[in-house]
């Protein structure tokens, strides 16, 4: 349907096999001598006769094995919709320009990448039921020049493709150094308070959440003046509320000195009429969204004086109250100005929304870089996700999903695929303070493979939470290297990743299992495995590979709390007479864990 509609208005361009590219007048796509990352790819040129016109290239596929389609950023998953039905508005905050379709066992059938991933860019995709394609539209609102589109077909698995992909978008830009308690979990406020957070609150927590092992406080939406009631009207001062935190230096101080850094949420972009600065900014804020009791400006990032305002807030914040970085929030918002007319520009001002978030994010990390007195702390949340965004934040953070351990495992792993240098946390961990001990682990076990952000008071767990919270944070933190810097090997992306892998090169395997009936293939260079039981069954299974020599498991059995629950020890041999590799169970509790050492 898609393909027909648009049809008459494009030209046919060039193939690669069975995979073909149509544009629109005024674009000239030509095979460049460039080959794509690491020759699994094709390189081709844009060229546009019109630079900042409109233009369209469409990439169509015949469907043959694809079964799903993997974007960067994307919060909606469904695996294949029709053509019809698949659309995001791609920009610098919002997904990128790029995708793979993969088949059943999550190799790559077909992959691209577009490189001007700063501007918007409307992605319409999915299934064309009249003849049986994949098709993929990118409508760019104002073409650059010139430009590159990469597609590949080698059948790699999709955590190598997206790899190739996001190296390939990101052209060699800088990562923002990476922060060392960017690597350490965190206690979040939100789920815990809302808006209802305080110093005194907050201090009475400091030794519940650092024997936890959290490294952090990131201090969310309600700190600052006027930061209540679930609205915004008075964001823009960005000065605490003097009730609720009459002496932000000190809160901080309070807790570096127990070695937990604090990180301020922000929101640079809004702008309540309650803020002191309002009047000063209002001429530069000239929407405004009411909806949901919101109650907020937009300022706009294509002028000069809004940048360097935000710009100084942050080196104020990091400045005057000691902090450890800065948790950005509603980026998206700058969408409202694209294609907006800029009234009365002034000198530095900038057309192009995407370029003026670019130059926006680029003074706020110069700012904190300067003023935090360390590598800062800079967290955004899906769907800032585009490898082009990346430079200018060391955390990537799963978008809300309170109390969604299915989705928040989803996100985190999605994210990982695409993260490049950055780290990836899961959303705030949220569960029933009432319930078992197993429903804090559910909930923790399912943001393993990323760093964990807990969202409940520690005095409000139960002791079996507590325990079960510690527990698992400890075990976390002794096999961070492998679970966020190994090789990940996420298993069936059309199913949610039932079973997750980690490698660190050195013998560790860590193993997430998610549901039952999970085999778990054990490498034959490995010598200490972490199996995560986050099945409802009471037993994991383990696949054993090899040369047909013995192999001698020792380890332990844990339910959730860290109890041990079995010690096991057996010699098997690692393939049977018939070639097969040899399989055994091991009872495991729910939500437990199993440790096992293997000697050959």
């Amino acid at each position: 349907m898609l393909l027909d509609h648009f049809k008459d208005m494009l030209h046919e361009g060039q193939s690669l096999g069975a995979t073909w590219i149509m544009h629109s007048d005024g674009l000239t796509i030509e095979t460049t001598c460039e080959d794509g990352p690491a020759s699994k790819g094709i390189v081709f040129d844009v060229t546009a006769a019109n630079p900042g016109a409109t233009a369209t290239i469409v990439i169509g596929k015949p469907l043959g094995s694809i079964q799903r389609f993997h974007m960067v950023g994307s919060r909606c998953r469904e695996p294949l919709p029709a053509d019809w039905a698949g659309v995001t508005q791609v920009s610098l905050v919002n997904s990128a320009p790029m995708g793979c379709m993969v088949d059943d066992a999550d190799r790559n059938v077909l992959s691209f990448a577009y490189s001007f991933a700063q501007d918007e860019i409307t992605m319409r995709y999915g299934v064309d039921e009249e003849h049986v394609l994949f098709v993929v539209m990118l409508q760019i609102q104002r073409v650059p020049g010139h430009s590159r589109l990469l597609l590949m077909d080698d059948g790699l698995p999709l955590d190598e493709t997206m790899r190739l992909l996001v190296e390939w978008v990101a052209d060699g830009s800088a990562p923002l150094p990476m922060a060392d308690k960017a690597l350490e979990p965190v206690f979040s406020t939100w789920y815990a308070y809302l808006q209802n957070v305080d110093a005194e609150t907050l201090g009475r927590e400091l030794d519940g959440m650092s024997r936890l092992g959290c490294g952090s406080i990131f201090i969310d939406d309600g700190w600052q003046q006027y930061g209540s009631g679930r609205g915004y009207s008075g964001c823009g001062d960005w000065v605490p509320d003097p009730v609720k935190f009459p002496d932000m230096s000190a809160t901080v101080r309070r807790f570096q000195d127990a070695g937990v850094g604090v990180v301020l949420w922000i929101a640079p972009l809004l702008l309540g009429e309650k803020a002191h600065v309002f009047k000063t900014l209002e001429r530069y804020a000239p929407i405004h969204d009411d909806g949901l009791g919101r109650q907020f400006h937009v300022l706009d990032p294509r002028r000069k004086v809004v940048r360097d305002y935000i710009g100084g807030v942050c080196a104020r914040m990091a400045k005057d109250y000691g902090i450890a970085g800065l948790k950005i929030d509603f980026l998206e918002q700058a969408g409202a100005y694209q294609g907006q007319p800029l009234e009365n520009p002034e000198p530095g001002d900038v057309t192009d929304v995407g370029e003026a978030m670019r130059l926006m994010l680029e003074r706020i990390k110069t700012m904190l870089i300067e003023n935090c007195g360390q590598v800062p702390v800079v967290e955004f949340r899906q769907p800032y996700s585009s490898p082009v965004i990346a430079p200018y934040s060391n955390i990537v953070r799963a978008s809300d999903c309170p109390a969604d351990a299915l989705t928040n495992r989803i996100r985190t792993i999605d994210e990982r695929l695409a993260a490049g240098n950055r780290v990836v946390h899961g959303d705030m961990l949220l569960w029933d303070v009432n319930a078992g001990a197993e429903t804090c682990a559910a909930q923790i076990l399912a943001s393993f493979f990323a760093v964990p952000q807990i969202s409940v008071p520690p005095s409000a767990m139960s002791n079996g939470q507590y325990e079960s919270c510690r527990f698992l944070l400890s075990l976390w933190r002794k096999h961070r290297n492998v679970l966020l810097n190994g090789r990940l090997q996420p298993v069936s992306s059309i199913l949610g990743y039932p079973l997750v892998h980690a490698f660190d090169g050195n013998g560790t395997q860590v193993s997430g299992v998610y549901a039952p009936d999970m085999i778990i293939d054990v490498d034959a260079d490995t010598r200490t495995l972490i199996i995560l039981n986050a099945s409802t069954e009471n037993n994991v299974t383990i696949r054993l590979h090899g040369d047909g020599g013995t192999v001698k498991l020792t380890g332990h059995a844990y339910d959730c709390t860290g109890a041990i629950t079995m010690q096991f020890e057996e010699d098997t041999d690692t393939f049977r007479e018939n070639g097969d590799a040899t399989i055994t169970t091991i009872p495991v509790p729910t939500y437990g864990i199993l440790e096992l050492a293997l000697e050959r």
